[in-house]
């Protein structure tokens, strides 16, 4: 909201927590006048904080962090970051749980990763590169299913060393290839600021670990859709006003999220916006990790759900099926009933089309 010419109310909830003396983290909310033909970067918001509140703490190297969820570093131009995600911002660790005080981590797994898996057989140069995935290593995805998840930099990296023509490419695929904390677990997002895409590398370096397996998994759940569907009634009525999400899986389908919210609306029904929406959810993981897969998917699910949806559509009929196909595994997952109604999007368009008549 603009208050005077070339001058903007910025809003900022901060979290603190301090190792030493608390025992939960916590938020406190700040306002700020910011003059937006001043070249600010995004790290001079920090001492304006802290200089309200001294017990604000952030590191004065390596100063990477969240910005209402995606990791930035302290030098992003804050008017960058104002355009895309609006003048209400909320600053967290880089990944809360690594947090020391504030927005200080521990990153001592960034290095011990490096020197334990790929270490011996890196170049200076490796390292190098490896230096500037720091960021990158911090926005996984997977950290937030499993802790000890070696890191998107680290697969980022083998894959360099591999496509390099690196001799102990064999070795470099066993380091990766851990059965509970390697590649196994990643379903890579980018959760950076900046657009930088590395699923290709991700998905070059999966191509290249042999399939132990000789039945997929994903193929066994798949034969037991039609099963499922028998066992399982969705019956949804529109001519009862509902709220109803929609998953896309993707980034790229903003307008059809606005599209869908216009016809659910008007047919009198509530949308329902969540996070997870537009995120992976298990699909590319479930033959080689399936217990993360199912705490993703019921993450996903279980957001809906508790943002007061009771109708979910999905963009993607295999995604449908997917979900159809893995619904009571991933209530054992989760440890509770998720009672969606699960339905297609071209059923859901079927539906508000006959109550708009």
């Amino acid at each position: 909201m603009k208050i005077f010419e070339n001058q903007i109310e910025l809003k900022i909830r901060a979290f603190f927590f301090n190792a030493k003396t608390d025992y939960l983290p916590y938020y406190k909310n700040f306002s700020f006048m910011i003059d937006t033909t001043e070249d600010i970067l995004l790290k001079d918001i920090l001492p304006m904080i802290k200089e309200q509140n001294p017990d604000f703490s952030y590191p004065e190297k390596e100063l990477i962090f969240r910005v209402n969820n995606l990791v930035v570093t302290g030098y992003e131009k804050l008017s960058t970051v104002i355009d895309r995600l609006g003048v209400e911002l909320t600053i967290d660790p880089v990944l809360k749980y690594r947090s020391d005080n504030g927005l200080i981590i521990n990153n001592h797994d960034f290095m011990h990763q490096f020197r334990r898996i790929l270490g011996h057989y890196a170049s200076k140069e490796d390292l190098e590169f490896y230096l500037r995935l720091y960021p990158v290593h911090y926005a996984s995805e997977t950290f937030n299913y499993n802790k000890e998840y070696i890191g998107d930099a680290i697969l980022i990296l083998a894959n360099k060393m591999i496509s390099d023509g690196n001799p102990n490419y064999i070795e470099i695929l066993d380091a990766i290839n851990d059965e509970f904390d390697g590649i196994s677990c990643c379903e890579y997002e980018n959760n950076l600021f900046k657009d930088v895409d590395y699923s290709k590398d991700i998905d070059n370096l999966k191509a290249m670990i042999p399939n132990k397996k000789k039945i997929s998994i994903i193929d066994s759940l798949i034969n037991k859709i039609s099963a499922r569907k028998e066992q399982r009634s969705y019956d949804v009525d529109l001519f009862q006003p509902q709220n109803i999400a929609l998953y896309v899986g993707d980034k790229s389908s903003a307008k059809l999220i606005e599209e869908i919210k216009e016809l659910v609306e008007s047919s009198g029904s509530t949308f329902i916006e969540f996070d997870m929406a537009t995120k992976k959810a298990g699909q590319s993981i479930i033959d080689t990790n399936p217990k993360i897969a199912y705490k993703k998917a019921g993450k996903m699910l279980l957001e809906a759900f508790d943002n007061g949806a009771t109708v979910l559509a999905f963009a993607k009929d295999k995604d449908l099926e997917f979900f159809s196909s893995i619904h009571d595994e991933v209530e054992s997952a989760v440890g509770r009933d998720i009672n969606l109604n699960i339905v297609s999007l071209s059923k859901l368009k079927e539906l508000t089309q006959a109550v708009e008549a």
